[in-house]
């Protein structure tokens, strides 16, 4: 059951409606599940929401049945004060949503954070441990790779102890510079309307949203610790390609090229003049390579 809508501005509140809140074990999810056929699974990053994903799943779903849901601590789904926002958790609660959506296989798609996420569901499938199967994988630019990463000086905040205070007073404010700082971050911020500019900062504050983001934020440093394991499941999965924006000034392209060069068995595609939120920018795009490389 959806929640009530009072809290929300009509456009958010009409988002809220084009989903729902999904029960999974003691907590509660957004999801966003439009279209019937092959299963797209949609991974969103740090520190947005599904509402990222919501061109190209308009693109998708007349062929695929697209899923895509808020991580804890994001968008509409709960964010609990007593949660340690661990990588791991969340892909335990993709589980969960693909357990009772009677998934058995999907293509997962995944950005940002969300590649790290997708990186522990094939650790898992190649230990036997997954509870679907993870039929094809694409990536788009995520910093998995996190010592090539280009964070932003609110990133280097989060993550150095020194100034991590400083971060969290920042996170209890108005957040007023979060939309603007993503728009910063494209090619082609014109993308995003006024409305979509209310919309994203409605969800990132939602329920005191972004008071979780200092704790959301210690997933930069699991990516140093279980990096063996999850870029060692990057390395062998098939079929995986690669879909990367060229003018991303985080994930840059030259990360893109070394995710490539370190799995050669991976179709590696470059989208050209998008910056790191390709699938804002240019959804027909990014949609039409996961079609290409799900049909092909």
């Amino acid at each position: 059951m959806n929640e009530p809508c009072r809290a929300l501005s009509p456009p958010a509140a009409a988002w809220l409606a084009a989903g729902n809140r999904r029960t999974l074990g003691p907590r509660t999810v957004f999801t966003v599940e439009r279209g019937s056929g092959p299963v797209v699974l949609l991974l969103h990053g740090f520190p947005t929401s599904s509402y990222d994903w919501r061109g190209v799943i308009d693109r998708l779903d007349g062929s695929y049945r697209c899923v895509a849901c808020d991580f804890l601590g994001f968008g509409l789904s709960d964010k609990p004060d007593d949660c340690s926002y661990s990588l791991f958790d969340q892909a335990d609660l993709v589980e969960a949503l693909a357990r009772q959506l009677g998934i058995e296989a999907a293509h997962v798609v995944s950005h940002d954070m969300g590649t790290s996420v997708h990186c522990e569901l094939l650790a898992r499938a190649q230990h036997g441990k997954l509870g679907f199967r993870i039929a094809a994988s694409t990536f788009t630019n995520g910093s998995m790779l996190q010592w090539l990463a280009q964070i932003t000086p609110f990133q280097e905040l989060l993550a150095t102890n020194a100034t991590l205070p400083q971060a969290i007073e920042l996170c209890a404010g108005p957040m007023e510079m979060y939309v603007p700082a993503l728009l910063a971050l494209m090619r082609r911020p014109e993308a995003v309307s006024e409305v979509d500019a209310r919309v994203m900062h409605e969800l990132l504050t939602h329920r005191d949203g972004a008071r979780r983001i200092p704790a959301i934020a210690g997933y930069m440093r699991e990516r140093y610790v279980h990096q063996d394991r999850w870029l060692g499941a990057l390395a062998v999965a098939d079929p995986l390609q690669f879909v990367w924006a060229d003018g991303d000034p985080i994930a840059h392209v030259e990360m893109g090229r070394e995710h490539a060069r370190r799995a050669p068995q991976a179709r590696y595609v470059e989208l050209a003049n998008l910056g790191h939120f390709l699938m804002i920018e240019d959804p027909a795009a990014v949609a039409a390579e996961i079609a290409r490389f799900w049909s092909g």
